[in-house]
């Protein structure tokens, strides 16, 4: 990641849900000037798109993007950019094969039914993860 000191992280946020978009993104964007919230995207398409573009620091990235798998855009993402991924389910029973993800492919996983703090800390971690500053995780969050 090329961010300076001071600098906010850069959230790409990956979701079908409008909803879910809104919500995660006033979420990020509480964290303020911590987190930026670079831009959301409800597709694949539009996420390759927007990762090319904005180079984020961190995608935040459903599993299931209404019918489309986001394990399987995972490294048509990593040649777009260099963002840390952070998956982000409803999916309890898919836990079993995220942890089994090697941590090149994805820094974290979260339960979208967790806490808000959960996924602020994941990112939190996985930018610091990046910048070669921490590992690890809080709880609710593990490393995929």
């Amino acid at each position: 990641m090329g961010r300076s000191a001071g600098d906010p992280i850069e959230v790409l946020l990956v979701d079908d849900q409008p909803a879910i978009l809104a919500g995660v993104g006033a979420l990020i964007g509480s964290e303020a000037p911590f987190l930026h919230l670079a831009g959301s995207a409800g597709c694949g398409r539009d996420a390759l798109e927007l990762a090319l573009h904005l180079q984020p620091d961190i995608i935040v990235l459903d599993v299931e993007l209404g019918g489309e798998d986001g394990l399987a855009l995972i490294p048509r993402l990593r040649a777009c950019c260099h963002a840390v991924i952070v998956l982000f389910s409803t999916l309890t029973g898919a836990e079993r094969r995220l942890r089994a993800l090697p941590p090149d492919i994805a820094a974290f996983f979260v339960s979208k039914g967790g806490e808000g703090q959960e996924l602020i800390d994941a990112i939190r971690c996985a930018a610091a993860r990046a910048d070669g500053k921490g590992r690890g995780a809080d709880s609710g969050v593990f490393r995929a």
